[in-house]
C-alpha cells in the first residue's frame, strides 16, 4: 500500500487547491447564502480533481519510466524502480478514477465534464505535448486554469476574468522555473527540450514574468476598488501578493530548488506569512 501512497505524490495535492480560488474571490456572494453547501461543493472539488491529478502522475510516470530511471531522485519512485506492475497500476487507476468521477458527479454536471476534460488532456499532456518545446509549460498552465473553472461551476458563481490570467502567468512562472531547475540537474528530458531550457537561465526571462505577474496583479485589484468590487483593504493584497511571489523568485535564484514548488511553499515561513495576511486581506475588503 505504501508505495501507492508514493506514487499518488501526496505532497503534491497541493496543487489542486486552486478549485478554492473562486470560493475565496466570492465571499460576499457565497456568505448570503448558503455556506455549507459552497464548501461541500468546493471540497468535493478538490477531491475530485486530486483524483484526477493521481491519475495523471501515473500516466505520465509510467510514459517517462526510462527517463526517471537516470533521475537522481526520481529513480526511486515506485514506477521508475519497477515495484508496480501494469496490472496494479491499472486496477490503481481505476479506483482512483471511480472515486473522483462520485465527487464530481456530487456537485454537478458542469464539475463532470471538467473532470473528463482534464483526464484526456492529461493524456494528451503526456503522450505528446510535453514534448514539444514551450508547449509543454503552456501546457501545465491550462491544468491549473481547468481546475479554476471547475472550482467556479462548484459553487455557480462568476469571478474575474483576470482572475483566469494571473493564474495563467503565475503558474507559467512557477513551471518555467521548474523547467530550468529540471535540466540544469542534467539530461533527463529529450535533447531538445534540455538545450531549449538551459538557454532560459538568463535572469531577465524570470523578471520578466515576476514584473508581468505583479503589473497583473496590480491591474486587478485596482480595477476591482474602481469599480465599487472591494474597498481601500484590497489594495494591501497588492503588497503580499508581491512579497511572496519575490520571495519565491529569490529562493530559487542561481540553484535547483525550483524543482518542488510544493517543498518551498510548504517550508518557507515568509511565503505562507505572505499567504496568510493575503487572505485575512481578502477577508476584510
Amino acid at each position: 500500500m505504501k508505495k501507492f501512497i508514493i506514487t499518488a505524490r501526496p505532497k503534491q495535492i497541493l496543487k489542486n487547491t486552486v478549485v478554492f480560488i473562486p470560493l475565496i474571490f466570492t465571499l460576499d456572494e457565497w456568505l448570503q447564502d448558503s455556506i455549507t453547501s459552497s464548501l461541500v461543493s468546493s471540497l468535493f472539488c478538490f477531491f475530485a480533481f486530486s483524483c484526477c491529478s493521481i491519475i495523471g502522475y501515473q500516466i505520465n510516470d509510467w510514459i517517462d519510466k526510462k527517463y526517471d530511471q537516470n533521475h537522481p531522485t526520481k529513480k526511486f519512485r515506485p514506477i521508475a524502480n519497477n515495484q508496480i506492475r501494469l496490472k496494479e497500476l491499472c486496477l490503481y487507476i481505476f479506483v482512483i478514477f471511480m472515486i473522483g468521477l462520485a465527487f464530481s458527479f456530487l456537485v454537478n454536471p458542469y464539475v463532470l465534464y471538467m473532470f473528463f476534460g482534464y483526464l484526456i488532456f492529461s493524456v494528451l499532456y503526456s503522450l505528446k505535448l510535453k514534448k514539444i518545446i514551450l508547449i509543454d509549460s503552456i501546457s501545465v498552465t491550462f491544468f491549473y486554469i481547468i481546475r479554476m473553472i471547475a472550482g467556479t461551476y462548484s459553487i455557480t458563481l462568476n469571478i474575474s476574468i483576470w482572475l483566469y490570467i494571473l493564474t495563467f502567468f503565475s503558474t507559467l512562472f512557477l513551471i518555467i522555473i521548474k523547467r530550468i531547475s529540471e535540466t540544469n540537474k542534467g539530461n533527463f528530458r529529450d535533447d531538445k527540450i534540455v538545450v531549449f531550457y538551459n538557454n532560459l537561465t538568463n535572469i531577465k526571462i524570470r523578471l520578466f514574468l515576476l514584473s508581468t505577474n505583479i503589473f497583473i496583479y496590480a491591474t486587478y485589484a485596482i480595477s476591482e476598488i474602481i469599480s465599487d468590487q472591494r474597498n481601500l483593504i484590497f489594495s494591501i493584497t497588492i503588497l503580499f501578493f508581491s512579497l511572496g511571489i519575490i520571495r519565491y523568485f529569490y529562493i530559487t535564484n542561481g540553484n535547483t530548488k525550483g524543482e518542488s514548488p510544493e517543498m518551498i511553499i510548504t517550508k518557507d515561513v515568509l511565503i505562507q506569512l505572505s499567504v496568510i495576511f493575503y487572505l485575512i486581506s481578502i477577508f476584510f475588503s
